[in-house]
């Protein structure tokens, strides 16, 4: 059954309706109803995007140009906004307002067609711009409910097996996106859509594509249907083969400033203190920052993260190894947990970094050093370089600290 989004790292989890399976009569005409009239769904694709205001531009020019590109890779930064710019991408070029190419699905044709060209000068969400966020194709898309639009991710999403193959293994908890899946990706990706204009198929995350998967999924980027749009989500492009990078436009999208963050958050209805505590906490992170501001238990956990780096960071290197061993076997079960980890790690050296400001500049070259072993570290991981080895070599990387003040245990188990 696939998974659509926006269920992912970088959107906040909402309840979506996967009911039907694509390619089902039934998913045809449930796919035809209209939506109630007068109905406003409360999304946060609804939402004008927190930051990437460039990104937005290029988009929409990409959006309303006569050839859209055929592939698209957001690269960046978990929790930056990758999957929430590739779904607004869907919603642009599916846009009822934007009449800037004719539809290739015939099931298009249904719908109410004439409709005011968009322009290009003004924001996301209005009434003269695209995504006009108001029609049919907004509203499924932003919902997660578009039968067009799907991320494929490690699991069973699309899986089919070999027409020849009497029995096929399920891989529910696969951590790869295998070549079964991409068989059902170029199956449906050689299909006419149900109603949009295109197709998106979302791969997220890409870097987590097999090798014999990606070199499967290779001539379809060679080759890509005229009515069919790939976004690749990944933290990680020096992990994906060369010649699919070659073959996708690439996004590349980067931290946002604290300040937009805030307004951003003040935008959807977030009480201002609690906003600017959230933009701090999330390090230039939008989806991080609206998960904070959901659920700001989460910062305390931030909080009592930062103390076990601490203690961890002024202790003896048998602690350090203990605590390589830790994420190591967390990485086994929840990789997200440990990337988390990571930037919590980050995040201690650059608080060091700027106490040292001004002070012995032994201290401040510890701190840059530190911060570079984070960032070496996350890149060997993502790149499925030896988990252990990675993370011993970051701990022992680290300067030794002094605590100005004795930080107690916290009773939280490290992360």
């Amino acid at each position: 059954m696939p998974r659509f989004p926006p269920h992912s790292r970088d959107t906040q989890p909402r309840l979506c309706k996967p009911l039907r399976s694509p390619g089902s009569l039934l998913w045809a005409l449930c796919s035809l109803l209209p939506p109630p009239r007068g109905v406003r769904y409360p999304c946060p694709s609804m939402h004008p995007l927190i930051g990437h205001a460039g990104i937005a531009r290029e988009l929409r020019a990409l959006a309303t140009s006569s050839e859209p590109p055929h592939a698209l890779l957001f690269a960046g930064p978990d929790g930056t906004g990758r999957t929430a710019l590739a779904i607004q991408y869907a919603m642009m070029l599916n846009c009822e307002r934007n009449r800037a190419t004719e539809p290739p699905s015939a099931g298009a044709a249904l719908f109410d067609m004439d409709a005011v060209p968009a322009t290009r000068d003004s924001g996301l969400g209005t009434r003269d711009s695209i995504p006009c966020g108001e029609c049919r194709a907004c509203h499924l898309i932003s919902e997660g409910t578009h039968p067009d639009v799907i991320t494929v991710s490690p699991g069973d999403t699309l899986c089919r097996p070999r027409p020849n193959e009497s029995s096929h293994e399920k891989h529910p908890t696969s951590r790869d996106i295998r070549i079964c899946q991409v068989r059902g990706i170029i199956d449906l990706a050689a299909r006419y859509p149900f109603e949009a204009k295109y197709r998106m198929v979302i791969v997220d995350p890409a870097e987590r594509l097999a090798r014999e998967a990606a070199h499967t999924i290779l001539k379809t980027l060679e080759e890509p249907p005229g009515h069919t749009v790939f976004a690749l989500i990944t933290a990680a492009p020096e992990a994906i083969i060369e010649t699919i990078i070659s073959r996708c436009r690439r996004i590349t999208v980067r931290t946002v400033p604290r300040a937009e963050i805030e307004a951003g958050l003040v935008a959807r209805g977030i009480e201002p203190t609690l906003a600017a505590r959230s933009a701090e906490a999330a390090r230039g992170k939008p989806g991080v920052a609206i998960g904070f501001a959901a659920k700001p238990d989460l910062m305390g956990d931030r909080e009592r993260l930062l103390q076990v780096c601490a203690l961890v960071a002024a202790g003896r290197t048998a602690e350090r190894f203990r605590h390589a061993n830790e994420l190591a076997e967390q990485w086994r079960r929840d990789r997200a947990t440990v990337l988390n980890t990571l930037d919590i790690w980050e995040s201690f050296w650059e608080a060091r970094l700027a106490e040292s400001a001004g002070g012995d500049p032994q201290d401040t070259r510890d701190a840059l050093r530190a911060i570079e072993a984070v960032m070496h570290c996350r890149a060997d991981l993502l790149a499925q370089v030896q988990t252990r080895p990675a993370l011993e070599l970051m701990l022992l990387s680290f300067p030794r600290v002094t605590l100005p003040i004795t930080v107690e245990e916290p009773t939280a188990a490290h992360a």
